[in-house]
């Protein structure tokens, strides 16, 4: 604990006892909570209630050291709960004083976390607040400070969130939005440059032009090399360019373990897996999902864990155990469905009905039917999904196996539909070297 400094009131010495104090946090390697802890003594100290000036100073100063240090405690981990009642602390400062640049960039820090964490509820609710919030500065009274960093940071995420659920209009909107404030000779240009470039790129993934999205690789480089070399092993894998997309991959994961992007290391560990999948190597994909697993429980990244989970469950469907598959997918199911993605429901509905079709198949002829139906349903649902962001590779998917299940039920009628349906997407899509049972 530090001791309290002897001064009558609050001089530049005091001020430059948080700065040492940070350093020093720096140094010593002291745990994110206790630095965090030791700022807050000192914006709870006496020194705080003397001169005007000086003590707005210690809270700028102060609040951008814990933010720092809840920007820090998030990489390495920290479970949310921690990281934001560091935030609420200070934010009841901020508002008393009226500090709207520091709220400003509290709530965007918030809405990352979240995102971070995999809460897009809870992310999109906290963009939404800061949009809304108008600035406490009097001569600026009802106006939106609309053209801060922390406003371009909370777009972005808008924008990434309405992207994940189909809403490409929507999209539209807030990136001409984001064009208008933000020009691109701008400070802050490149979050929504960026941004931009991979929504475009995920588009163009899920629609199936690979070609589309040749480009857009380039120009993410540009704009930040780890996430280029991501998408272009990504594009490459879909090109079944599998040797090359191993390499950049490997590279992409020094880089990630020396800078510790752990993010981005489970993401390229998931991405070698599927590698795996593409030789058959189910096994030896084991050992990398259950490294990423490890991972992204240790540091709370729940998005990531529903999908390793997911392709932990795919990889024992593979090997010969549906009913530890299913088990699986239906601990993650809820989550994916409240926060994931589009792909990411479709995804997990799709693996699900190929479960209970595997378990279909090796059931007693009275049960037998109903699991049929079953994964019927469950595959309907999915086809709701992949529709909405007109994912026509894995409509392809999903026509094939519905054509299967309404043969062996007899639906005849139905059953040269899915197969007309599946022939014309299979004719129309380029082949990528992959099928329905080497993917997720």
């Amino acid at each position: 604990m530090i001791e309290h400094p002897q001064h009558k009131g609050c001089n530049f010495t005091s001020i430059l006892l948080i700065k040492f104090d940070t350093k020093a946090i720096r140094a010593r390697s002291l745990p994110v909570g206790e630095g965090i802890k030791r700022i807050q003594y000192l914006l709870n100290s006496n020194l705080l209630n003397s001169n005007v000036s000086i003590q707005h100073f210690w809270s700028y100063l102060a609040s951008l050291g814990i933010q720092s240090l809840v920007k820090q405690g998030a990489k390495q981990g920290m479970p949310a709960n921690k990281l934001l009642d560091a935030l609420r602390g200070t934010d009841i400062m901020h508002w008393k004083q009226s500090l709207s640049e520091l709220i400003e960039i509290s709530l965007a820090q918030t809405t990352s976390i979240w995102r971070m964490y995999g809460k897009s509820t809870m992310a999109r609710q906290q963009a939404q607040l800061l949009l809304n919030m108008n600035s406490l500065e009097p001569v600026n009274f009802s106006v939106q400070q609309n053209n801060t960093e922390a406003f371009a940071v909370a777009l972005c995420h808008l924008a990434d969130l309405h992207a994940e659920q189909g809403l490409y209009a929507v999209v539209s909107d807030i990136m001409k939005h984001l064009k208008q404030q933000f020009p691109p000779h701008t400070q802050h240009a490149k979050l929504w440059m960026l941004c931009d470039l991979k929504i475009q790129f995920e588009k163009a993934m899920n629609d199936g032009k690979y070609h589309l999205a040749e480009p857009h690789v380039t120009a993410i480089s540009a704009l930040n090399s780890t996430e280029g070399l991501y998408r272009k092993a990504q594009l490459l894998k879909a090109l079944n360019q599998t040797s090359e997309a191993s390499k950049i991959l490997q590279q992409l994961q020094q880089q990630c373990e020396k800078s510790k992007n752990i993010e981005m290391t489970i993401r390229v560990m998931l991405a070698s897996a599927e590698l795996h999948w593409d030789s058959s190597g189910f096994a030896t994909a084991l050992p990398l999902l259950l490294q990423a697993l490890s991972l992204s429980r240790q540091h709370n990244l729940q998005r990531l864990t529903s999908e390793t989970l997911l392709h932990l469950a795919f990889t024992q469907l593979m090997l010969g155990i549906p009913e530890q598959a299913l088990v699986l997918v239906q601990d993650v199911l809820e989550s994916v469905l409240a926060h994931g993605s589009l792909i990411d429901k479709g995804r997990a509905l799709l693996l699900a009905a190929r479960c209970q079709m595997a378990l279909a198949g090796a059931a007693a002829q009275e049960h037998r039917l109903t699991a049929l139906e079953q994964a019927v349903h469950t595959l309907d649902e999915a086809a709701v999904y992949f529709s909405q962001l007109d994912c026509k590779e894995r409509m392809r998917d999903i026509h094939y196996l519905q054509a299967r299940l309404h043969h062996t039920l007899g639906n005849i009628a139905q059953r040269n539909k899915c197969s007309m349906l599946f022939r014309l997407l299979d004719q129309e899509l380029p082949s990528s070297g992959m099928t329905v049972v080497s993917h997720l």
